[in-house]
Protein backbone atom coordinates (compact mmCIF):
# COMPACT_ATOMS: atom_id res chain seq x y z
CA UNK A 1 0.00 0.00 0.00
CA UNK A 2 1.17 3.80 -0.24
CA UNK A 3 2.86 4.75 2.63
CA UNK A 4 2.79 8.48 3.60
CA UNK A 5 0.71 11.91 3.96
CA UNK A 6 1.72 15.20 4.13
CA UNK A 7 0.15 17.25 6.44
CA UNK A 8 -0.88 21.21 6.17
CA UNK A 9 1.52 23.32 7.82
CA UNK A 10 1.48 24.83 11.41
CA UNK A 11 2.95 27.73 12.22
CA UNK A 12 1.95 27.38 16.48
CA UNK A 13 5.75 26.77 17.22
CA UNK A 14 8.14 29.15 15.56
CA UNK A 15 10.93 27.19 16.66
CA UNK A 16 9.72 24.13 14.72
CA UNK A 17 8.26 25.96 11.69
CA UNK A 18 10.84 25.67 9.36
CA UNK A 19 10.62 21.34 9.56
CA UNK A 20 7.28 21.51 9.40
CA UNK A 21 6.65 24.02 6.44
CA UNK A 22 9.48 22.29 4.55
CA UNK A 23 8.00 18.79 5.43
CA UNK A 24 7.42 17.65 2.14
CA UNK A 25 10.80 18.29 1.21
CA UNK A 26 11.62 15.85 3.80
CA UNK A 27 9.58 13.31 2.72
CA UNK A 28 10.97 13.39 -0.48
CA UNK A 29 14.21 13.62 0.30
CA UNK A 30 13.74 10.47 2.77
CA UNK A 31 11.95 8.72 -0.34
CA UNK A 32 14.34 9.22 -2.89
CA UNK A 33 16.99 9.11 -0.91
CA UNK A 34 15.98 6.05 1.25
CA UNK A 35 16.01 4.69 -1.61
CA UNK A 36 19.31 5.41 -2.64
CA UNK A 37 20.97 3.99 0.32
CA UNK A 38 18.80 0.76 0.12
CA UNK A 39 20.00 0.27 -3.07
CA UNK A 40 23.66 0.40 -2.09
CA UNK A 41 22.93 -2.00 0.53
CA UNK A 42 20.88 -4.17 -1.65
CA UNK A 43 23.92 -4.44 -4.06
CA UNK A 44 26.55 -5.45 -0.69
CA UNK A 45 24.14 -7.47 1.23
CA UNK A 46 21.07 -9.06 -1.19
CA UNK A 47 18.94 -11.08 0.27
CA UNK A 48 18.25 -12.43 -3.30
CA UNK A 49 21.28 -12.42 -5.95
CA UNK A 50 20.78 -11.19 -9.43
CA UNK A 51 22.74 -11.35 -12.51
CA UNK A 52 21.53 -8.15 -13.85
CA UNK A 53 20.70 -4.48 -13.26
CA UNK A 54 16.99 -3.83 -13.49
CA UNK A 55 17.51 -0.38 -14.45
CA UNK A 56 14.34 -0.39 -16.35
CA UNK A 57 12.64 -1.72 -13.66
CA UNK A 58 14.25 1.19 -11.24
CA UNK A 59 13.28 3.82 -13.57
CA UNK A 60 9.25 3.14 -13.81
CA UNK A 61 9.00 2.53 -10.01
CA UNK A 62 10.95 5.88 -9.82
CA UNK A 63 8.49 7.76 -12.16
CA UNK A 64 5.11 6.82 -10.83
CA UNK A 65 7.21 7.82 -7.16
CA UNK A 66 7.44 10.94 -8.85
CA UNK A 67 3.47 11.12 -10.13
CA UNK A 68 2.50 10.08 -6.42
CA UNK A 69 4.05 12.43 -4.55
CA UNK A 70 3.05 15.38 -6.27
CA UNK A 71 -0.59 14.34 -6.54
CA UNK A 72 -0.18 13.17 -2.83
CA UNK A 73 1.05 16.83 -1.85
CA UNK A 74 -2.02 18.29 -3.49
CA UNK A 75 -4.32 16.22 -2.47
CA UNK A 76 -3.26 16.07 1.40
CA UNK A 77 -3.09 20.07 1.00
CA UNK A 78 -6.83 20.68 -0.61
CA UNK A 79 -8.14 18.26 2.42
CA UNK A 80 -6.00 19.14 5.06
CA UNK A 81 -7.08 22.79 4.61
CA UNK A 82 -10.65 22.22 3.55
CA UNK A 83 -12.89 23.95 6.87
CA UNK A 84 -15.91 22.16 5.88
CA UNK A 85 -13.93 18.69 6.60
CA UNK A 86 -12.46 19.94 9.61
CA UNK A 87 -15.63 20.57 11.25
CA UNK A 88 -16.65 17.68 11.84
CA UNK A 89 -13.91 16.96 14.14
CA UNK A 90 -13.30 18.03 17.38
CA UNK A 91 -11.30 21.10 18.49
CA UNK A 92 -9.34 20.62 20.48
CA UNK A 93 -8.33 17.11 18.92
CA UNK A 94 -8.31 13.87 21.35
CA UNK A 95 -4.75 14.34 21.69
CA UNK A 96 -5.12 17.53 23.96
CA UNK A 97 -7.55 15.30 25.95
CA UNK A 98 -5.27 12.39 27.05
CA UNK A 99 -1.74 11.49 27.82
CA UNK A 100 1.05 12.73 25.25
CA UNK A 101 1.84 8.95 24.88
CA UNK A 102 -1.43 7.31 24.94
CA UNK A 103 -2.79 9.29 22.00
CA UNK A 104 0.69 8.85 19.91
CA UNK A 105 -0.10 4.92 20.78
CA UNK A 106 -3.66 5.79 19.79
CA UNK A 107 -2.40 7.27 16.38
CA UNK A 108 -0.25 4.15 15.76
CA UNK A 109 -2.66 1.41 16.24
CA UNK A 110 -5.39 3.33 14.31
CA UNK A 111 -3.61 4.45 11.57
CA UNK A 112 -1.74 0.50 11.18
CA UNK A 113 -5.47 -1.05 11.93
CA UNK A 114 -6.77 0.86 9.11
CA UNK A 115 -4.00 0.34 7.03
CA UNK A 116 -4.14 -3.27 7.37
CA UNK A 117 -7.81 -3.44 6.42
CA UNK A 118 -7.70 -1.12 3.62
CA UNK A 119 -5.49 -3.75 2.26
CA UNK A 120 -7.31 -6.41 2.53
CA UNK A 121 -10.10 -4.50 0.64
CA UNK A 122 -7.91 -3.84 -1.82
CA UNK A 123 -7.17 -7.41 -2.72
CA UNK A 124 -11.16 -8.42 -1.95
CA UNK A 125 -12.76 -6.04 -4.34
CA UNK A 126 -12.29 -6.31 -7.72
CA UNK A 127 -12.14 -2.85 -8.62
CA UNK A 128 -9.33 -1.74 -6.06
CA UNK A 129 -7.54 -4.92 -6.66
CA UNK A 130 -7.17 -3.74 -10.42
CA UNK A 131 -5.54 -0.25 -9.34
CA UNK A 132 -3.42 -2.56 -6.43
CA UNK A 133 -2.30 -5.02 -8.99
CA UNK A 134 0.03 -2.24 -10.20
CA UNK A 135 2.17 -2.61 -6.95
CA UNK A 136 2.05 -6.73 -7.42
CA UNK A 137 3.15 -6.65 -10.98
CA UNK A 138 6.46 -6.47 -9.84
CA UNK A 139 9.01 -9.11 -10.68
CA UNK A 140 11.85 -7.57 -9.33
CA UNK A 141 11.56 -7.36 -5.68
CA UNK A 142 13.48 -4.38 -4.33
CA UNK A 143 13.24 -0.91 -2.18
CA UNK A 144 11.67 0.80 -4.93
CA UNK A 145 8.70 -1.61 -5.55
CA UNK A 146 7.58 0.54 -2.08
CA UNK A 147 6.72 3.01 -4.69
CA UNK A 148 5.04 1.57 -7.24
CA UNK A 149 1.50 2.16 -6.57
CA UNK A 150 -1.27 3.38 -9.17
CA UNK A 151 -2.39 7.24 -8.75
CA UNK A 152 -5.80 6.52 -8.18
CA UNK A 153 -4.75 3.96 -5.03
CA UNK A 154 -3.08 6.55 -3.42
CA UNK A 155 -5.48 9.58 -3.73
CA UNK A 156 -8.06 6.90 -1.97
CA UNK A 157 -5.78 6.04 0.55
CA UNK A 158 -5.18 9.48 1.60
CA UNK A 159 -9.15 10.57 1.87
CA UNK A 160 -9.43 7.39 4.17
CA UNK A 161 -6.98 7.43 6.38
CA UNK A 162 -6.21 11.79 6.84
CA UNK A 163 -9.40 11.89 8.89
CA UNK A 164 -7.38 9.64 11.36
CA UNK A 165 -4.74 12.42 11.55
CA UNK A 166 -7.65 15.12 11.79
CA UNK A 167 -9.68 13.37 14.16
CA UNK A 168 -6.64 13.29 16.36
CA UNK A 169 -5.53 17.20 16.26
CA UNK A 170 -1.94 16.09 17.10
CA UNK A 171 0.90 18.68 16.97
CA UNK A 172 2.26 18.68 13.30
CA UNK A 173 5.69 17.65 14.35
CA UNK A 174 4.79 14.40 16.13
CA UNK A 175 2.88 13.76 12.85
CA UNK A 176 5.43 14.78 10.24
CA UNK A 177 8.19 12.68 12.24
CA UNK A 178 5.77 9.55 12.30
CA UNK A 179 5.16 10.10 8.48
CA UNK A 180 9.04 9.87 8.09
CA UNK A 181 9.31 7.14 10.52
CA UNK A 182 7.01 4.88 8.37
CA UNK A 183 8.44 5.79 5.15
CA UNK A 184 11.41 4.82 6.38
CA UNK A 185 9.96 1.15 7.50
CA UNK A 186 8.25 0.60 3.78
CA UNK A 187 11.09 1.45 2.17
CA UNK A 188 12.82 -1.30 4.59
CA UNK A 189 9.97 -4.00 4.34
CA UNK A 190 10.59 -4.03 0.28
CA UNK A 191 14.64 -4.00 0.36
CA UNK A 192 16.24 -7.12 -0.79
CA UNK A 193 18.67 -6.59 2.44
CA UNK A 194 19.74 -10.20 4.18
CA UNK A 195 18.56 -10.14 7.42
CA UNK A 196 19.93 -13.49 9.01
CA UNK A 197 17.35 -16.05 10.53
CA UNK A 198 17.13 -15.05 14.01
CA UNK A 199 17.37 -11.36 13.57
CA UNK A 200 14.21 -12.16 11.21
CA UNK A 201 12.71 -13.80 13.49
CA UNK A 202 12.67 -11.85 16.50
CA UNK A 203 11.72 -8.54 14.27
CA UNK A 204 8.64 -10.19 12.36
CA UNK A 205 7.13 -9.74 15.56
CA UNK A 206 7.89 -6.19 16.21
CA UNK A 207 7.63 -4.65 12.46
CA UNK A 208 6.75 -6.26 9.14
CA UNK A 209 10.41 -7.48 8.15
CA UNK A 210 11.53 -7.86 4.01
CA UNK A 211 11.18 -11.87 4.14
CA UNK A 212 7.47 -11.27 5.87
CA UNK A 213 6.21 -8.82 3.35
CA UNK A 214 7.79 -10.78 0.66
CA UNK A 215 5.76 -13.81 0.82
CA UNK A 216 3.18 -11.40 0.10
CA UNK A 217 4.36 -10.45 -3.16
CA UNK A 218 4.35 -14.44 -4.23
CA UNK A 219 2.52 -15.22 -7.21
CA UNK A 220 0.52 -17.98 -4.99
CA UNK A 221 -2.79 -16.73 -4.34
CA UNK A 222 -2.39 -18.03 -0.69
CA UNK A 223 0.59 -16.29 -0.22
CA UNK A 224 -0.34 -12.91 -2.11
CA UNK A 225 -3.89 -13.04 0.32
CA UNK A 226 -1.64 -12.91 3.20
CA UNK A 227 0.92 -10.64 5.22
CA UNK A 228 -0.96 -7.10 4.99
CA UNK A 229 0.57 -5.56 7.42
CA UNK A 230 2.23 -1.88 5.99
CA UNK A 231 4.61 -1.71 8.80
CA UNK A 232 3.53 -3.72 11.57
CA UNK A 233 2.73 -7.73 11.55
CA UNK A 234 0.29 -6.98 14.27
CA UNK A 235 -3.26 -7.20 12.83
CA UNK A 236 -2.19 -10.12 10.65
CA UNK A 237 -1.50 -11.98 14.15
CA UNK A 238 -4.65 -11.08 15.53
CA UNK A 239 -6.68 -11.66 12.45
CA UNK A 240 -4.50 -15.04 11.11
CA UNK A 241 -3.53 -13.81 7.81
CA UNK A 242 0.19 -14.05 8.66
CA UNK A 243 2.13 -16.96 6.84
CA UNK A 244 5.52 -18.17 6.99
CA UNK A 245 7.48 -20.41 4.55
CA UNK A 246 11.35 -21.96 5.51
CA UNK A 247 13.53 -19.16 5.50
CA UNK A 248 15.55 -20.14 2.84
CA UNK A 249 12.40 -21.18 0.46
CA UNK A 250 12.29 -16.93 0.88
CA UNK A 251 15.20 -16.26 -1.22
CA UNK A 252 14.38 -18.65 -4.44
CA UNK A 253 10.55 -17.85 -4.65
CA UNK A 254 9.41 -16.15 -7.52
CA UNK A 255 7.82 -12.55 -6.72
CA UNK A 256 4.78 -10.58 -8.96
CA UNK A 257 1.39 -11.98 -10.39
CA UNK A 258 0.80 -15.32 -12.31
CA UNK A 259 0.02 -13.14 -15.21
CA UNK A 260 1.69 -9.60 -16.56
CA UNK A 261 5.15 -11.13 -16.37
CA UNK A 262 6.55 -9.83 -19.56
CA UNK A 263 8.84 -6.72 -19.50
CA UNK A 264 6.39 -4.83 -22.00
CA UNK A 265 3.53 -5.38 -18.56
CA UNK A 266 6.01 -2.76 -16.35
CA UNK A 267 5.81 0.18 -19.11
CA UNK A 268 4.63 3.30 -17.10
CA UNK A 269 1.53 3.69 -19.31
CA UNK A 270 0.61 0.07 -19.26
CA UNK A 271 0.72 0.25 -15.33
CA UNK A 272 -1.25 3.45 -15.44
CA UNK A 273 -4.16 2.44 -18.13
CA UNK A 274 -4.40 -1.24 -16.23
CA UNK A 275 -7.35 -0.92 -14.26
CA UNK A 276 -9.25 0.78 -17.49
CA UNK A 277 -7.73 -1.80 -19.34
CA UNK A 278 -8.41 -4.42 -17.68
CA UNK A 279 -10.94 -6.71 -19.27
CA UNK A 280 -10.23 -5.63 -22.78
CA UNK A 281 -6.62 -6.95 -21.86
CA UNK A 282 -8.44 -10.53 -20.42
CA UNK A 283 -7.09 -10.26 -17.32
CA UNK A 284 -8.52 -12.78 -14.67
CA UNK A 285 -11.06 -11.84 -11.95
CA UNK A 286 -9.61 -12.36 -8.46
CA UNK A 287 -12.15 -15.83 -8.07
CA UNK A 288 -10.39 -17.13 -11.43
CA UNK A 289 -6.85 -17.60 -10.55
CA UNK A 290 -5.84 -20.74 -8.96
CA UNK A 291 -6.88 -21.66 -5.17
CA UNK A 292 -7.79 -17.39 -4.80
CA UNK A 293 -8.17 -16.95 -0.94
CA UNK A 294 -9.82 -13.04 -1.09
CA UNK A 295 -10.51 -12.67 2.99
Amino acid sequence: MSNSITLAPSHDDPRLAYLIDQQSLFLLVVIFGGMLVLLVLEQLWPRRHSMSVPVGHWLTNWFLASINFFVLFWLTLQLGNWALLRSYFPDPGLYERLQPLVAIALIVVLVEFASYWIHRLFHRVSGLWRLHAVHHTDTTFDVTTSQRHHTAEVAIDTIILLPIFLLFGAPTLILVFYQLVRVLLVLFNHSNIYLPAAVDRVLRNIIVTPDFHRLHHSPDPQFTNSNYGTVVPWFDYLFGTARKVPFEDTAVMAVGLEYLRKSGDSRLDRLLLLPLMWRRWGLPDRNQVRGSQTS
